[in-house]
């Protein structure tokens, strides 16, 4: 039976497990507006670069709260809905280097890469290609792609891309929010770009025939399906994030691509401005608790997806809730930083994957890894303790945390009741 592959890039990717979304929007400026205003040109009035005086913007900062959480890549979104632009672009004058910040000629996007570099962080940009207030393209609006109008639009959203991935090094990741209209339909063609300047990146929701593609779990809740298969088919990929879909995160153990998810979530929640994406001042009541965290790291990182978790950045451009990530960090260094006992490749025995710990003991969580190197391959599994059967589901991937109120074994063992080929055990892991 065929079985999707991942590419060295998806493998790495998974490996990753957290990442950061930052998110500097300049609707921040005027939480008293409401509607999509920030998607038309009255940003040019409202949100004009001279208006914006940032005192505390400080890139290496956000960096080094989310390596203190302990992510290991961040995604800057470098141009977001309002078509302001977080780097010296020579598209427009609409960008963070007309404004006073540094004195005028700064690129957020630059000093983001060097602290990303300096804390051992792998960057990547987010770029809003079907949405830009600047040019007055509202996405909710209905458009003829191939009109004129647009067509001009399209060559400004390809000069600048071609900017930000040929002029700040290797990406990880390059994020685009709701997919890419596609070339044919009057959309930008951005392959050739890609593969040309960025053919390692993770695209989350990139074009149909880029290799190294991710996709949405189908939320913003930081919650994959108890089964979220790194395998879909076409046409279950892309969403625009406001309608919550299901299938788009379980995905098909059969599909066609090998498109693992991505679990998005903003630090504040749903009832915060900007659906929590988005800092508003005194909204800090409003924050996820670490424990709060933990739970979507479980349900995430835990489901075989990877957990990107936005940071809301202040008006004054630095980020307030470096206590929330810092404690999230040691909550979860503490939950899983040593566990009670573990084997790496385990050899089956009257296939079960045996680990031994040293004493009966509480056990909260187990934690299996598939080698997924070919592909996914378990399509059932279960566990038991002191031989006794306490869960079974179907999806391993590349990690599967199951948690556990009230367990004490002295015995795990995890059997394959299920597999496409031969399936094996990369790791196991009690805490």
């Amino acid at each position: 039976m065929y079985t999707a592959k991942p590419t060295k890039e998806q493998l790495a990717w998974q490996d990753m497990e957290l990442g950061v979304l930052i998110h500097y929007c300049m609707e921040i400026y005027h939480p008293e507006l409401t509607g999509d205003w920030y998607k038309t040109e009255k940003v040019r009035e409202l949100l004009a670069p001279e208006t914006i005086h940032p005192k505390k913007l400080d890139p290496a900062q956000w960096i080094r709260s989310a390596a203190e959480m302990g992510a290991k890549y961040a995604v800057l979104v470098a141009n977001h809905c309002t078509g302001f632009s977080l780097w010296d672009t020579k598209v427009n004058d609409f960008s963070i280097a007309h404004t006073d910040w540094k004195g005028g000629g700064g690129d957020i996007c630059r000093a983001f890469v060097e602290a990303c570099r300096e804390y051992g962080l792998r960057p990547g940009f987010y770029y809003s290609t079907g949405c830009n207030g600047y040019y007055n393209i509202n996405d909710n609006w209905k458009w003829d792609y191939l009109s004129d109008y647009y067509q001009a639009y399209v060559k400004n959203v390809e000069a600048q891309v071609t900017e930000l991935w040929s002029e700040y090094g290797d990406l990880f990741e390059i994020w685009f929010d709701g997919g890419i209209i596609p070339p044919e339909k009057g959309g930008p063609d951005l392959t050739p770009v890609l593969k040309k300047l960025q053919p390692r990146a993770i695209c989350f929701q990139g074009p149909r025939d880029y290799a190294h593609n991710i996709r949405w779990v189908g939320n913003e809740d930081g919650l994959a399906p108890e089964n979220c298969w790194a395998t879909t088919n076409a046409g279950e990929a892309r969403y625009d994030g406001t309608i919550p879909d299901e299938k788009a995160g379980v995905g098909d153990p059969d599909g066609k691509y090998y498109w693992p998810a991505e679990c998005d979530m903003p630090n504040r929640n749903h009832a915060a401005y900007g659906g929590g994406w988005a800092w508003r001042a005194g909204e800090e009541h409003l924050l996820f608790t670490p424990e709060q965290l933990l739970d979507c790291y479980i349900r995430s990182v835990g489901r075989n997806a990877n957990l990107l978790l936005g940071m809301a950045i202040s008006t004054d451009g630095d980020f307030q809730d470096e206590e929330q990530l810092r404690a999230f960090g040691k909550l979860l260094r503490e939950t899983f930083g040593t566990p009670l006992a573990s084997a790496d490749h385990p050899v089956p025995v009257e296939g079960k994957h045996i680990l031994t710990l040293p004493d009966r003991m509480k056990i909260r969580y187990v934690s299996i890894r598939e080698d997924i190197s070919e592909g996914q391959k378990i399509r059932g599994f279960r566990i038991l303790a002191d031989g006794r059967p306490v869960y079974e589901s179907e999806c391993v991937g590349h990690r599967r945390i199951v948690p556990f109120s009230d367990l004490a074994a002295k015995e795990i063992a995890v059997e394959i009741t299920a597999q496409n080929g031969n399936a094996s055990v990369r790791d196991l892991a009690a805490f």
